[in-house]
C-alpha cells in the first residue's frame, strides 16, 4: 500500500512567468503621509486666497491687513450657519459707514455638521475708525438670522471672574460646597473596600491627621463611599482639598567639598515637586471643606454640644441637687430627641419593660 501511494503522488508544477525586474536607481515612491500633506497644501493654496478676498478683504482692495485694528467689537449669540459675508452685510446695511471701513472679520470655525462648515457662535470685527466701532455697538440685541446678537467692545472683559477668585478656586480655598476653610474635610467617591487606616495613611502626606470618620453599612461594616477627615492644621486641610502639595527636593550631597558647601550656604530658591493626593486605591476622590461638627450636630438633632460633649440645656443631677440645697428650684431637663418612638426603642435595646396594661380574662 505504501508503494502504491508513493507512485500515485505527483508534485504540481508552477506555471512559468516572467521575472520581475526592479530598477534600483528609481526614486523612492512617496508615502501615504507625504501624499496627504501634499494634497492638503494644494487645497489650501487654491481655496484660501479666494475666500479671504471675498470675505475679509473689501471688494475693491487686493490685499487686506492681517493685524488687528484698535477699534473692534465682539459679536456673540450668532447662528452656527452664519458666515463672514452675512456679518459684513449685517453691519453695512444697518450702519452709515462704507464696506471698506470693515478691515477684518475673524470667525473661529467649529465642527462640521451634515458636511457643512459651522462657526462657534461668535466673531471679532475690526473697523478703521472709532466712530464706526461705536455705531456697531449700537446694533446690539438686533436680529441676525432670527437670533438676537450681543455686541461688546473687543477689549472689554466685563463679566469675567476676577483673577483672585480663579486662583482661590484652584488653590482650594473656595469650593463648590460653600463652606469656609476649616481643619475638617469631606472625602467622597471612595471605594467600598476603603478602610479607616488606608485613609489616615494616605492623607498623612498632607499633615497630621487628628481623626477619621468613615461612614459604613450596618450589616457589612464596609465603607459607604464617603468619610470625614480632620487635620490638626488648616494648611494640611487646604492641601488635601487642592489635591496636591508641593514638596522641596533635597539635592544636598554629603561628600561635597568644603568650597561647594560654602557656596551652598547662599540662599537659593529650593526646587519643588508636586505630590498628588487626589487618588486612593485607583479612584479619584472628591474633597471639599466640611461643615463644622457642632453645626452639623445641631442641624441633625436640633441641639448643640459644648466643648465637653454635653448638650446645651441639659443639666446634670449634681447641679440640680446643689440648686436644691441652696433653695433654688430644680431646672427641668431638656427632653432628648429620638427618631424612634418608645416602643421601637424598647425593641432595639432589648430591655425588659414592666407591663403597664390591664389583664384581660375570658370566662
Amino acid at each position: 500500500m505504501a508503494g502504491i501511494g508513493e507512485g500515485t503522488h505527483k508534485k504540481r508544477k508552477l506555471p512559468e512567468a516572467a521575472e520581475i525586474e526592479i530598477d534600483v536607481s528609481a526614486p523612492e515612491p512617496p508615502s501615504k503621509k507625504a501624499l496627504r500633506k501634499a494634497k492638503k497644501n494644494t487645497s489650501e493654496t487654491t481655496s484660501e486666497p479666494a475666500t479671504e478676498q471675498t470675505t475679509d478683504a473689501p471688494a475693491n482692495a487686493q490685499e487686506a491687513p492681517a493685524k488687528r485694528s484698535d477699534y473692534g467689537v465682539w459679536i456673540g449669540n450668532l447662528p452656527f450657519s452664519v458666515n463672514k459675508d452675512d456679518i459684513r452685510r449685517f453691519f453695512t446695511s444697518n450702519c452709515s459707514f462704507a464696506e471698506t471701513t470693515i478691515t477684518r472679520i475673524h470667525m473661529p470655525k467649529g465642527a462640521e455638521k451634515f458636511g457643512k462648515a459651522q462657526n462657534k457662535g461668535f466673531a471679532y470685527v475690526d473697523f478703521s475708525t472709532e466712530r464706526a466701532a461705536k455705531e456697531a455697538l449700537g446694533l446690539s440685541e438686533q436680529l441676525v438670522s432670527g437670533r438676537r446678537v450681543l455686541i461688546k467692545d473687543a477689549k472689554s472683559f466685563v463679566g469675567r471672574p476676577e483673577k483672585s477668585q480663579q486662583d482661590g478656586q484652584h488653590a482650594g480655598t473656595n469650593t463648590s460646597s460653600g463652606h469656609p476653610p476649616s481643619r475638617r474635610i469631606f472625602v467622597g467617591n471612595l471605594g467600598f473596600d476603603t478602610t479607616k487606616e488606608a485613609i489616615e495613611e494616605h492623607f498623612a502626606q498632607c499633615g497630621t491627621v487628628a481623626h477619621v470618620h468613615v461612614a459604613t453599612f450596618q450589616d457589612t461594616g464596609k465603607c459607604k463611599g464617603y468619610a470625614w477627615v480632620q487635620f490638626e492644621d488648616i494648611a494640611a486641610a487646604e492641601a488635601a482639598v487642592r489635591g496636591f502639595m508641593m514638596v522641596n527636593e533635597d539635592e544636598e550631597d554629603e561628600e561635597d567639598s568644603a568650597s561647594e558647601a560654602e557656596e551652598r550656604k547662599k540662599p537659593k530658591k529650593p526646587r519643588q515637586r508636586r505630590v498628588w493626593v487626589n487618588q486612593l486605591l485607583g479612584r479619584r476622590m472628591r474633597m471639599e471643606f466640611a461643615e463644622d461638627a457642632s453645626t452639623r450636630y445641631k442641624k441633625r438633632f436640633g441641639k448643640e454640644k459644648d466643648a465637653k460633649g454635653n448638650d446645651f440645656g441639659e443639666v446634670s443631677g449634681a447641679d440640680n441637687s446643689a440648686g436644691r440645697q441652696q433653695g433654688r428650684p430644680a431646672k427641668p431637663r431638656k427632653p432628648e430627641y429620638s427618631r424612634y418612638d418608645e416602643g421601637t426603642v424598647q425593641k432595639l435595646s432589648g430591655a425588659i419593660v414592666e407591663g403597664q396594661g390591664k389583664k384581660t380574662t375570658f370566662d
